[in-house]
């Protein structure tokens, strides 16, 4: 695939040039982003292996960075923009295979 909309269905794994993935379930609307255990550029974030309300996704292409509005559920925090580095690839995969 070479992009995602925000209006898809399924579950899906974004993979980004850093290494770190994104295991979306557009179901359920959760993200879990996943940093690569060798990619050294990769900085933790807030609530990292968690799932993580997904409130839309703004953009997601392979090439460009992915642009998401999460929930983090910080108290007088709504929403939070998160942006990636650029997207490498995504990947359909069943629901069963979200949970890293």
């Amino acid at each position: 695939m070479d992009s995602l909309a925000d209006d898809a269905s399924g579950c899906y794994v974004v993979t980004t040039v850093s290494g770190t993935r994104y295991w979306i379930d557009l179901e359920r609307r959760l993200l879990r982003r996943v940093t690569s255990s060798v990619a050294q550029s990769s900085l933790r974030l807030r609530q990292d292996g968690a799932d993580i309300d997904l409130l839309e996704i703004v953009r997601c292409h392979v090439g460009q960075p992915m642009v998401l509005m999460i929930n983090l559920n910080v108290p007088g925090v709504w929403l939070t923009t998160r942006e990636t580095t650029p997207v490498s690839r995504i990947d359909a995969v069943p629901r069963v295979m979200v949970r890293p």
